[in-house]
């Protein structure tokens, strides 16, 4: 437990901190198998290990080099399955490791910028599973709390996951505290703000709203522009509705799509993610698909459509 201590307080980015640092994680790591020998031992506890493996892999993932990052990811993975095989495992506390695990993942790939995003996120999801275990689904601060991490999932482009969570705190809210309640209309906007495909046209700054498709998907039906600034008053009356061919519209990132006609990876075909971000160089839009045992893929504009209601959700478990 000293030793555990100590880890804490270590600063893998300093350069004074990293071999006593690694030393610790050696010394830690040999206590774990012995105790692990001896069956017997009440100290075999499922928090020791994971605690362990949890620390070595935030130590990793400071010191930030390619291995070491590598590492991190490892004992991270190593720390949330063996939570996963305990009787009281928290599924907010699974969550949060993986949120970590994402983090470093990015980092591995060479992308750092969702790093603090994610951590964030991450944290936001551990409150909110947290909140559900202790005081239920219908408590007030945990709708606040749920509907807070629904607009940070909006922000951050998580839209399929914000729009599910929405989906269930309106309807709990409206049975539980009526739809007059303050809580129920604050979830409520956020849900229809979730609902929002926005769209770009050729150069134009302003973005469209999104309505559907026409001629088999090959032409689009829009309606705007709309303010960018989703807070902003919107003036229908002054906006106009008309088709483009689908192939000129750029997606807002966060727009959830379906891959469509792909042959190559024709088992993707189907399946629903989020646009996270515009690949210039491959001229392909980088998706963050739903279903999490898949990874990201870059897809060709012309293999996506825009999902305008969200299909049922899989069981993703």
């Amino acid at each position: 437990l000293a030793l555990l201590q100590r880890i804490v307080v270590l600063d893998g980015g300093k350069e004074a901190d990293r071999i006593e640092g690694e030393e610790i994680s050696s010394k830690m790591l040999s206590l774990i198998d012995e105790i692990e020998k001896n069956s017997n031992s009440n100290l075999l506890d499922v928090i020791l290990p994971v605690s362990v493996n949890k620390e070595i892999g935030r130590f990793n993932s400071e010191m930030g080099t390619k291995q070491c990052l590598e590492k991190a990811k490892y004992y991270l993975k190593k720390a949330r399955d063996i939570m996963k095989t305990s009787e009281d495992c928290k599924p907010w506390a699974v969550k949060l490791i993986e949120g970590e695990i994402a983090a470093v993942e990015a980092r591995i790939s060479g992308d750092s910028r969702p790093k603090k995003e994610e951590s964030d996120l991450s944290s936001l999801r551990a409150r909110y599973y947290y909140m559900l275990q202790m005081n239920g689904e219908n408590d007030v601060g945990t709708m606040q709390v749920g509907t807070y991490l629904a607009s940070k999932l909006s922000k951050a482009h998580h839209t399929i996951e914000g729009s599910r969570l929405l989906d269930r705190l309106v309807i709990i809210s409206r049975r539980v505290h009526g739809s007059d309640h303050k809580e129920t209309k604050n979830a409520e906007s956020w849900w229809q703000r979730l609902q929002l495909r926005c769209a770009f046209i050729g150069c134009e700054q302003q973005p469209y709203e999104a309505l559907r498709y026409e001629n088999d998907g090959k032409s689009c039906v829009i309606q705007g522009p709309v303010p960018s600034n989703l807070d902003a008053s919107r003036n229908v009356d002054d906006e106009k509705t008309f088709s483009v061919p689908s192939a000129e519209i750029l997606f807002s990132l966060g727009t959830p799509v379906m891959l469509h006609g792909l042959k190559k990876a024709a088992h993707l075909n189907g399946e629903i993610g989020d646009v996270r971000e515009y690949c210039k160089l491959s001229d392909r839009w980088v998706v963050h698909l739903e279903d999490k045992n898949l990874k990201p893929v870059k897809v060709k504009h012309e293999n996506l459509r825009i999902v305008f209601d969200l299909p049922d959700p899989k069981n993703l478990d």
